[in-house]
């Protein structure tokens, strides 16, 4: 269990890390979007090593993964004008 929560507070820092850095980097879509895509490579890897410790890695979870990263990019992409 104590793993677990390990997991899920590297998950946190990883998504509120990038998230207060877009925040910082407000007025330079350039670096927003940088650090967007950089966020959510590293939620996708989260993702794979939690799952792999796990032992329940299957292609099925990281389709979701990436189909999940790809949207915020997507997202961002659009939000910022690009």
């Amino acid at each position: 269990m104590k793993g677990h929560i390990l997991h899920f507070i590297v998950l946190l820092l990883i998504l509120a890390g990038g998230t207060g850095m877009f925040f910082l980097a407000h007025g330079n879509t350039g670096l927003q979007l940088m650090i967007g895509v950089v966020t959510s490579v590293a939620y996708i890897a989260w993702g794979m090593i939690h799952h792999a410790m796990q032992g329940d890695l299957h292609r099925k979870v990281v389709i979701e993964y990436i189909f999940v990263g790809s949207i915020a990019i997507i997202l961002l992409f659009i939000v910022l004008g690009y």
